[in-house]
C-alpha cells in the first residue's frame, strides 16, 4: 500500500492491513559515475519497498531523498542537505507516521552513506520517551545464501555504481543507464590517496579513493544479474518486515527504558 495513493479515508483500514507498519525508503540524490541517474540509490529502494510491501501488508512513505551525501558535493546534482537539519526532519518524519496510527516505522535504507545519519538517529531517539519503535534495515545486506549467488554470478569486486548497483537499474530503469559514457574504463579505480594515513579516518577518506563518485567496473553488469538483486533485496525485506511485526520485546524494553531513566528504578 503506498502512502500517496490511499485517500484520507482509507488510511485507517490501512494502518490495520499493515499491523500498524510503515516503511520509510531512503536514499538520496548523488552522482553514480557518468553512466548511472542521480537518483539511482532512491529508484531501486522504492522499488524494494514497494514490492516487499505487496508480499508483506505495511503502507510505503513516499520517496524520501533527504539522505547524508556531503561527500558527493563535488559533484553537479547532488542535493545535500546541512546535517543537523537532515537529523531534525527525519526524526520530525518519523513523530509524524506515527501520528497518523503507526506503532512501528522500519527506515528500509538504500544507501552507504545515511549508516551514520540512521545510527545517530537511533541514538538520539532514546532521549525522551515514545509510543512507536524505529527500526532500520539496509536492503544490500544480504541473506547469506543470496549473498554466496552473487559472490558466484559477480565478475568485479562491488563498488559503487559498479556492476551489481548498475545491473539494478538495467533491470528496472535500462533507458535510465549510459554504459557508452564511460569513457576512461580505469575511472572506478580505488586511488588510495591517503595510504600513509592507515586506518586513520578523517572527512576526506571517500573522496580520496574515489574522486569521481565512481567505484568499481559497470560494464560486466546485466539485467538479469539486477532481477536477482532486487529478488535477494525484497526477501531481505520482508524477512526484516515480519521480524519486526513479531517484536514484542523491544516496545517493551523501550518502556522498561524510559520509566527508569525517569528514575523508577525498582522496574
Amino acid at each position: 500500500m503506498l502512502w500517496m495513493e490511499l485517500t484520507s479515508e482509507m488510511m485507517g483500514e490501512a494502518v490495520k492491513k499493515a499491523d500498524g507498519l510503515c516503511l520509510l525508503p531512503i536514499g538520496c540524490l548523488e552522482r553514480h559515475g557518468p553512466h548511472l541517474p542521480l537518483g539511482t540509490d532512491q529508484i531501486a529502494v522504492d522499488e524494494v519497498a514497494r514490492l516487499a510491501a505487496e508480499e508483506e501488508p505495511a503502507v510505503v512513505f513516499p520517496s524520501y531523498y533527504f539522505g547524508q551525501i556531503s561527500e558527493a558535493r563535488h559533484c553537479p546534482g547532488t542535493f545535500s542537505l546541512p546535517h543537523d537539519l537532515l537529523l531534525r526532519l527525519l526524526k520530525t518524519v518519523t513523530e509524524e507516521i506515527h501520528r497518523n496510527g503507526f506503532s512501528k516505522i522500519l527506515i528500509v535504507n538504500g544507501h552507504g552513506g545515511n549508516s551514520g545519519l540512521l545510527g545517530y538517529l537511533m541514538s538520539w531517539l532514546r532521549q525522551e520517551p515514545r509510543e512507536y519503535v524505529t527500526y532500520a534495515v539496509m536492503p544490500w545486506q544480504l541473506e547469506e545464501e543470496d549473498r554466496q549467488r552473487v559472490a558466484e554470478m559477480s565478475e568485479t569486486q562491488g563498488g559503487h555504481a559498479g556492476e551489481m548497483e548498475t545491473s539494478v537499474i538495467l533491470y528496472l530503469r535500462p533507458e535510465l543507464v549510459h554504459l557508452e559514457d564511460i569513457k576512461d574504463p580505469d575511472d572506478g579505480r580505488r586511488r588510495e590517496r591517503q595510504k600513509a594515513l592507515g586506518k586513520v579516518s578523517n572527512p576526506f577518506g571517500w573522496y580520496a579513493n574515489f574522486p569521481t563518485h565512481y567505484g568499481g567496473d559497470a560494464r560486466p553488469a546485466t539485467a538479469e544479474k539486477g532481477e536477482f538483486m532486487m529478488e535477494a533485496q525484497v526477501r531481505r525485506l520482508v524477512n526484516a518486515m515480519r521480524a519486526v511485526k513479531a517484536d514484542e520485546a523491544t516496545p517493551e524494553m523501550q518502556r522498561e527504558f524510559y520509566a527508569k531513566a525517569d528514575g523508577n528504578y525498582e522496574l
